[in-house]
């Protein structure tokens, strides 16, 4: 049976793993992501790789930014700013002589749900990913739509007041914080329970929060309510829009069944209100978690 090198690349950890054709996982493991340039990124990522030269037929790669994976282009690359148009694929094919696949984080986790996941059995429906901003991808026809320019999805950046978020693309800010990424991310929760505390965001994390959240923390209690009903009123204008049938979420706190069950609890109340056209879908997580984006890019690998 075959084996392919499969890797997700996320803006603080690189998680790599040896799979076959089943997915099964047969050797795994993690080192921190270098995003400050392209030469020592590529060279943490190649020493890694060539720890296994032989041992694979393929290599398949989630990671963040504008991914064209008809093409092998990496146009933007998230938290990996000097991505621009890197052929990326060819770069790796060309060192390691195997078929190579780039995929959207995102769209691999969807591709993931998709084929034997929450989505299995949907025809249309998407994928959200609470993390240091928010994944997303669309999937409709019992597929994942890459989109004209393979941007569809990017939920992140749905704005709620254009004339802030321009002043704030200005001033460099990555994450505006008039977007949905803004408001309803992981990084937006410990943001707002650290502001709530009077406290650097950086003393919190996920796991603190949830230590405050399951001591009864009342802000912690509250930041949370406040976040359901920002994640259900952007879901209201992605149902406007595409009528899904289905909604998973992923990323690391949807591991909390609180995190699902105050989006649905949200989006219920939402649903109560007189007049309005379209159905509710149904708000599931992901069942993947953390190995979403490493099943799924081997999946597109696998179909291409």
């Amino acid at each position: 049976m075959k084996r392919y090198y499969v890797m997700d690349i996320g803006g603080t950890l690189i998680k790599y793993a040896l799979m076959n054709e089943k997915a099964e996982i047969l050797e795994q493991g993690k080192y921190p992501a270098i995003i400050e340039a392209y030469e020592p990124f590529m060279e943490s990522l190649t020493e890694n790789i060539d720890r296994y030269v032989g041992s694979f037929d393929g290599i398949a790669v989630s990671m963040p930014g504008r991914i064209d994976t008809a093409t092998g282009i990496v146009h933007t690359g998230g938290a990996f700013g000097f991505f621009k148009d890197d052929p990326l694929e060819k770069t790796l094919e060309e060192r390691y002589h195997v078929p190579v696949t780039l995929g959207n984080d995102a769209k691999c986790a969807a591709q993931a749900e998709l084929e034997s996941g929450s989505l299995k059995d949907v025809n249309s429906g998407a994928v959200i990913v609470i993390g240091t901003a928010i994944g997303g991808a669309i999937v409709l026809d019992h597929k994942v739509v890459m989109g004209s320019q393979c941007a569809a999805g990017e939920f992140s950046f749905m704005v709620t007041d254009y004339r802030k978020y321009a002043d704030n693309i200005r001033n460099g800010c990555f994450i505006p914080m008039c977007t949905w990424a803004g408001n309803f991310s992981a990084t937006a929760l410990i943001r707002n329970y650290a502001k709530r505390k009077n406290e650097d965001p950086s003393n919190y994390d996920g796991i603190r929060f949830f230590e405050a959240y399951d001591a009864g923390d009342p802000d912690a209690i509250e930041v949370l309510e406040d976040m359901g009903g920002l994640a259900a009123s952007g879901i209201m204008t992605i149902q406007t829009i595409l009528d899904l049938e289905k909604i998973a979420i992923g990323g690391g706190i949807s591991a909390r069944q609180e995190v699902t069950d105050t989006i649905r609890r949200h989006l219920d109340k939402c649903f109560e209100l007189p007049g309005i056209p379209f159905r509710k879908p149904e708000i599931v997580r992901c069942r993947y978690g953390n190995d979403a984006n490493l099943i799924g890019a081997l999946s597109f690998h696998l179909h291409r």
